[in-house]
C-alpha cells in the first residue's frame, strides 16, 4: 500500500504519495510550475532550472521541483519574488544564446498581421485553399491590396541579402484571384462564431470598414455598414484608378463579406443621413472609418479658376464613368501617388500629360515603381518647376511657372526648394490638376462628443482604436489622415477586436502582444544564415504593353502564371519559427518578461539540418535541454541526437557530426512534439503528415 504524506504548498495543504516529487504534488492541486525539461514518462533530469521552488527550512537555496522528492511536513513556496527573478534569469540565459525568429521579418511588418511564410509555403506546395485561409484570417480583401498595397512587408525580406526581396503582393494577389474565379457559393469563408444579438455600425466602405465589418461578423455580430457612395471600396474605388485595380475585383470580395452576414445601405452620408447619436442609439457599438476625401490647396493664385480640378475629385468623377473632364492639354502638380494615378488617367482619356514637380524625382513621395509605370505611359515630368499663379483667358489656362533649386532639408527631411528669381515663364494648358495632398476635413461629427485633434481627425487609444466614447471606435484615414490602404485595413482588424471585448463585457486591450524575438535588422543578420542560397531573379510582374494599355482602363497588371508563382515562392527563406505557436520559450517570457539581451558573450556554432525528409533542426534555437536526447536513446533506442562538447561549447546534434538523414531517425516525431522551443520542426505541416505521423 503507498504511504501518504502531507506538505504544504503555497499554504494549502496536500496529501501526497511516497515518491511523488514536488512538481508533481504541485499540479495534483493545479499550481502550474514552468518548466522546459520535464517529461512525464520519463526520470526528471532538471537541465532547464525554470521549475525551482524553495523549501522552507531547508538549506536556503532554490531547488528544482521536478527532480525534489516530497518528504513529510513539506513546506514549499514556488510563487515568491526570488523565485521569480530566478526563472527570468533562467530565461536570459537561455535567449542569450537563441538566435532565431518567433515571426519572420514580414510577418512583423505587416500592417495586418498576415502570416506571410505560411502562405507562400501553402502555394509552394499548390496549396491554394490553405494559402488563401491563412490570408484571410488576417485580411478580407486581398485581391484589392494584392494590386494597391505598396508592400512594407518586402522592406524587411531577407531575401534582399541574396539579391532582392520576394514579390508577396503579387504572391497574394495570385492566391485571391484563384479563389475569386469560382463561384460565389464556392469561394473561402471562414468559420464564424455563434451570433451574440449584438449590432455594430460601421461609417464607410472602405479598407477600415470593411475589415471592421468582416471580423465582426466572424465573431459573432451582425455589422451594418453606411457609405455615402454609391458603391463600395472607398478610396481605394474613387482614388484609385480602375486600370489598377478594376471595380469588380472590389465588388467580388465584399460579396463574401455580405455572405458573411454584413448589409450595407449606400448613399447614406454621415451629418445629413444619420448622426453618431442615432447610431449610438440604435447600434451596440460604432466604428467610423471615412476616408480623407478633401483636397488640400496648391495655395497658387487663380486656383479657383474653372479648368483647375483637384485629383481627388477627378479621380472619383472618373472612376464614376465621366471620360471627358480635360482638354487636349493638361498639368498635374503634384509628386504622390495620386499625381501618378491622375497622370495617367488624363494620358488614357487621350490628354497630353506634363506633370509639374517642386523638387526632383529622388524627393518624388510616390513609389519608385508607380513613377516608372507613369513614364512608361508617356507622362513627360517638369521637376524643380511649379506653378505659382493661374488665369483663364479664351477657355484656355495661362500659367505662371517659376523655377526652383534645392536648398537645406526642410521637417520632412528633403530639400527644401527655393524660387529662382527671374526663372517665371508661362505654359498654356486646358486643365490643371491638383494634386497636392489630401485630408479628412468635416466628418460630420458636430456636437457629436467625440475628441478630434487640431487637423480634425478623430483621437482614439492606438492600442484599442477606442474614442473618448466607449462605445465608439474608429480608424484608418479618420484617426491617421491620408495613409495607406493596407494600414486602414490593420486598424479596422484591431478595432474589430477591440468592440468584441467591449460587446461581451470584457476589458478593452486590443490585440494580446505576445513576448517575441529576432534575429534582428537586415544590417545584422549573420551571414550563415542567408550564404547557402543562389541567386534567383525575382520574378517581375507581366504587364500589357504601354501601346495597349493607355488606350482603355483595362487592367495593366495582369498577373503571374502558375510557373511564375512556384519559382517566386521557391525564393522564399521560410524565416520564422514553425515552433513559435507551441514554443514555451515565448510562453514563459510573456509571463516573466526577460530582456534576451541581458547576457552576451561568444554564441556557439550556428548550424541547420534539413537533411531529413520529416524533420528540421536548427541548431541556433536549441537551448540543450536535453528531451529529445533522452527520447532517442530511451524511447527509440535510435541514438539520433547526442550531446556534442562540453562546457559552454556543448550542443545537440547527430553523433560523429553525421546529418540527421544517416542517422537511424524515423521521421516518428516524438522528439519534435517535446520540443520546447522550435528547434525540431516538421518540415510539412498539414493533415496527412500529422496522420502519418500518429500512424508510426
Amino acid at each position: 500500500m503507498e504511504k501518504k504524506l502531507n506538505v504544504i504548498i503555497d499554504g494549502k495543504n496536500v496529501e501526497c504519495t511516497e515518491g511523488m516529487t514536488v512538481l508533481q504534488a504541485a499540479q495534483s492541486i493545479g499550481i502550474e510550475i514552468p518548466t522546459f525539461c520535464y517529461i512525464k514518462r520519463m526520470k526528471p533530469f532538471a537541465s532547464c532550472f525554470m521549475c525551482v521552488v524553495r523549501v522552507v527550512g531547508g538549506r536556503d537555496n532554490l531547488v528544482p521541483s521536478c527532480s525534489t522528492p516530497v518528504f513529510e511536513g513539506m513546506k514549499i513556496e514556488t510563487n515568491t519574488e526570488e523565485i521569480r527573478e530566478a526563472r527570468k534569469s533562467a530565461l536570459e540565459l537561455m535567449f542569450s544564446d537563441h538566435i532565431g525568429d518567433c515571426f519572420a521579418p514580414c510577418h512583423t511588418e505587416c500592417p495586418t498581421g498576415i502570416d506571410i511564410p505560411g502562405f507562400i509555403s501553402a502555394l509552394n506546395k499548390n496549396m491554394n485553399e490553405k494559402a488563401i485561409s491563412v490570408i484571410k484570417e488576417s485580411l478580407p480583401i486581398p485581391a484589392c491590396l494584392g494590386r494597391v498595397c505598396p508592400a512594407p512587408c518586402e522592406s524587411g525580406c531577407r531575401r534582399s541579402l541574396v539579391e532582392e526581396p520576394i514579390s508577396i503582393m503579387s504572391l497574394k494577389r495570385y492566391a485571391a484571384d484563384v479563389d475569386m474565379k469560382k463561384p460565389l457559393n464556392e469561394r473561402y469563408l471562414p468559420e464564424k462564431a455563434p451570433s451574440t444579438g449584438k449590432k455594430v455600425a460601421v461609417v464607410g466602405a472602405g479598407p477600415a470598414g470593411l475589415s471592421v465589418a468582416y471580423f465582426s461578423e466572424i465573431l459573432g455580430h451582425h455589422a451594418v455598414v453606411f457609405e455615402k457612395h454609391p458603391a463600395p471600396g472607398g478610396m481605394i474605388r474613387y482614388g484609385i484608378p480602375a486600370y489598377r485595380l478594376p471595380r469588380d475585383v472590389i465588388d467580388n470580395e465584399v460579396a463574401v463579406i455580405e455572405r458573411l452576414g454584413a448589409e450595407f445601405h449606400y448613399n447614406k452620408t454621415m451629418g445629413k443621413d444619420f448622426t453618431i447619436q442615432d447610431l449610438r442609439r440604435d447600434y451596440d457599438a460604432v466604428f467610423v472609418g471615412v476616408g480623407a476625401q478633401i483636397a488640400s490647396g496648391m495655395r497658387c493664385e487663380g486656383e479657383e479658376s474653372e479648368g483647375v480640378l483637384s485629383a481627388v475629385e477627378y479621380l472619383e468623377r472618373v472612376s464614376k464613368g465621366e471620360r471627358d473632364l480635360v482638354g487636349n492639354k493638361v498639368m498635374i502638380v503634384g509628386g504622390g501617388n495620386s499625381a501618378m494615378d491622375a497622370a495617367r488617367t488624363s494620358v488614357r482619356v487621350g490628354a497630353d500629360t506634363v506633370l509639374y514637380y517642386r523638387r526632383t524625382r529622388k524627393e518624388m513621395p510616390a513609389f519608385d515603381f508607380e513613377i516608372d509605370e507613369t513614364e512608361e505611359d508617356g507622362v513627360k515630368m517638369e521637376y524643380l518647376a511649379t506653378p505659382v499663379k493661374i488665369e483663364r483667358v479664351d477657355g484656355k489656362l495661362n500659367v505662371t511657372c517659376i523655377r526652383m533649386e534645392l536648398g537645406e532639408p526642410d521637417a520632412s527631411g528633403r530639400r527644401r526648394p527655393i524660387p529662382m528669381e527671374g526663372s517665371e515663364h508661362m505654359v498654356t494648358v486646358d486643365n490643371v490638376i491638383a494634386a497636392i495632398g489630401q485630408k479628412v476635413g468635416s466628418l460630420g461629427l458636430e456636437n457629436s462628443g467625440l475628441d478630434l485633434s487640431k487637423w480634425g481627425t478623430i483621437e482614439v487609444n492606438p492600442k484599442t482604436m477606442q474614442t473618448n466614447l466607449p462605445m465608439v471606435f474608429s480608424g484608418g484615414d479618420a484617426v491617421l489622415g491620408p495613409d495607406i490602404a493596407v494600414r486602414a485595413s490593420g486598424m479596422g482588424k484591431l478595432a474589430a477586436i477591440s468592440m468584441d471585448q467591449y460587446l461581451r463585457g470584457e476589458k478593452v486591450t486590443g490585440s494580446r502582444e505576445l513576448f517575441q524575438v529576432t534575429v534582428g535588422a537586415l544590417d545584422s543578420i549573420p551571414e550563415v544564415l542567408y550564404a547557402k542560397y543562389e541567386e534567383q531573379a525575382r520574378v517581375k510582374m507581366n504587364h500589357l504593353p504601354p501601346s495597349d494599355a493607355t488606350t482603355s482602363f483595362s487592367e495593366v497588371a495582369t498577373g503571374l502564371t502558375a510557373q511564375q508563382i512556384a519559382d517566386e515562392t521557391d525564393r522564399c527563406m521560410e524565416c520564422g519559427c514553425r515552433g513559435a505557436d507551441s514554443c514555451k520559450l515565448r510562453e514563459f517570457g510573456d509571463v516573466f518578461k526577460p530582456d534576451s539581451k541581458t547576457y552576451t558573450g561568444v554564441q556557439r556554432e550556428i548550424f541547420t539540418d534539413d537533411s531529413h525528409p520529416d524533420i528540421v533542426f536548427e541548431g541556433a534555437k536549441c537551448i540543450t535541454c536535453g528531451n529529445c536526447v533522452r527520447i532517442c536513446e530511451e524511447d527509440k533506442k535510435c541514438y539520433a541526437l547526442a550531446f556534442e562538447n562540453r562546457g559552454m561549447d556543448t550542443v545537440i546534434r547527430p553523433p560523429l557530426l553525421k546529418k540527421l538523414v544517416d542517422t537511424a531517425c524515423d521521421g516518428c516525431g516524438k522528439c519534435v512534439d517535446d520540443c520546447p522551443t522550435g528547434a525540431l520542426s516538421y518540415k510539412t505541416a498539414n493533415v496527412w503528415t500529422d496522420l502519418i505521423r500518429k500512424l508510426k
